[in-house]
């Protein structure tokens, strides 16, 4: 069975570590439908040797693709920008999450080992909101595993150990910063303003423009718009200051909960996410997942039954200046989401390595969701501005180049097919073009940086 540290809904939290079949997969452990981050966790594969898994290997057993780097490398072909030595360095990502791994250090160096990878120059922990203090680091047995704090921490290892391996694995040549705060982003209840804290001492104290965050509530779960929009004027300072702040845009297509984890009845879309300051990244699946990725598969919107990529519209935050120039299809005039997208399915997993997990053990972990999207999107960013220098943010950057058809051609893969329905609430399809269900598109790398450089 999949365990599910996110459903993909509204926010960092949603549902449980909830039961999907997956043959081969352990059981589950239950869960607070609002604590845990926006993620979906496959089995833990034992290895014999320091090897991953392949895809077909994965295929075989469990009925789902599961990839590295090299592979998303061909998907989105990075190979020309890396090939002319442009692999983020000189430029730093800063990932923050609530609690961290406390094995996140040797996992990394695992993981990177496995793939032929460097060793970042430089990996900082932060933790300026105060240490944290894991309930399950020091579990007398595994059985005592069954409280929905355990498993929210758990929930959160398995978001930071995805973050901190893929943004590197991406963007090797950069500097990784993980600011971690020592409780849980629940609902925008709590934790949202912590995590939000760690983020003005980052923007006062790192100086680094480009950050990844995975998580995120439903909008109308909120006590009012107000306290969003006075939330939201720290990523409009940052913005301003020239920082690319890029958000999962959720995992549950439109069909995002309340704080009792009920799913409101009509389409909702999550905050921060939402914000006009930041980058949304939607969710793409692969189409066939082929074992072998050599050059781009086409891909469609990721919805594939565990989860489905975020989108539509703010109720909050009207349309960007930038989206309204584009003249995107927005009837509603609200600021639409996600901005881009990248592979994020369950069906065409990204592979990690863990050490962390009280119950299942150590082992390579097939993942997904936004949360798997977003730092890679991050990752792009590190290596566009290691060959161009400072981009600043971004967002406006990206719908100038979808203004010029020719650049947009080039520097985007256009996503044209799937839908982001789910849990029975009708949400949007693809079109050519941007669509509330996949943006902009995922990105074509190499040429993306070519068109950034053409940019005036």
């Amino acid at each position: 069975m999949l365990r599910k540290l996110g459903l993909a809904s509204s926010s960092v939290a949603l549902a449980s570590l909830a039961a999907l079949a997956l043959p081969g997969a352990p059981a589950v452990v239950s869960s607070t439908p609002s604590a845990v981050p926006m993620v979906v966790v496959g089995p833990v594969i034992k290895s014999a040797s320091t090897s991953p898994p392949s895809a077909s290997s994965c295929k075989t057993a469990y009925g789902i693709a599961c990839y590295g780097p090299a592979q998303m490398a061909a998907e989105y072909n990075y190979g020309p920008a890396y090939g002319a030595g442009y692999n983020g360095t000189g430029q730093t990502i800063v990932i923050f999450d609530s609690y961290g791994s406390p094995t996140i250090r040797a996992d990394l160096q695992h993981f990177d080992t496995a793939y032929g990878l460097p060793a970042p120059p430089a990996f900082n922990i932060y933790h300026p909101e105060g240490n944290v203090v894991l309930n399950y680091n020091n579990l007398p047995s595994p059985a005592n595993f069954n409280s929905k704090q355990l498993a929210t921490e758990v929930g959160w290892a398995y978001e930071t150990t995805l973050d901190v391996e893929y943004a590197h694995a991406m963007a090797p040549g950069a500097t990784i910063d993980l600011v971690t705060v020592p409780v849980s982003e629940t609902q925008g209840v709590q934790g949202l303003q912590n995590l939000e804290k760690a983020q003005a001492w980052a923007l006062a104290n790192l100086h680094a423009n480009i950050w990844s965050n995975s998580w995120a509530t439903t909008e109308q779960s909120f006590d009012s718009s107000t306290v969003i929009k006075q939330l939201n004027q720290l990523y409009a300072q940052a913005a301003a200051k020239g920082v690319s702040i890029f958000f999962a845009a959720g995992d549950s297509g439109v069909a995002n909960t309340n704080k009792q984890g009920a799913t409101y009845p009509y389409p909702t879309v999550n905050y921060p996410a939402s914000s006009p300051s930041v980058i949304a990244v939607g969710g793409t699946q692969i189409g066939s997942e082929p074992t072998t990725i050599a050059s781009h598969v086409t891909e469609q919107v990721w919805n594939d039954g565990y989860g489905a990529g975020g989108g539509g519209y703010s109720t909050v935050f009207p349309e960007t200046s930038y989206q309204v120039k584009a003249s995107i299809p927005d009837r509603t005039g609200m600021r639409g989401l996600p901005d881009v997208s990248y592979n994020a399915a369950v069906i065409s997993a990204v592979l990690i390595y863990e050490s962390f997990d009280p119950v299942y053990g150590a082992g390579w972990v097939p993942i997904g969701g936004t949360s798997a999207a977003t730092p890679q999107w991050a990752a792009v960013d590190a290596v566009a501005q290691s060959a161009l220098g400072s981009q600043g943010y971004l967002a406006p950057k990206l719908y100038k180049i979808y203004r010029t058809p020719s650049l947009y051609s080039k520097a985007f893969y256009n996503v044209t097919s799937g839908n982001n329905s789910f849990d029975g609430i009708t949400g949007y399809s693809a079109t050519t073009g941007w669509s509330a269900a996949a943006g902009l598109g995922t990105p074509n790398v190499s040429d993306l940086i070519t068109a950034l450089g053409s940019l005036h």
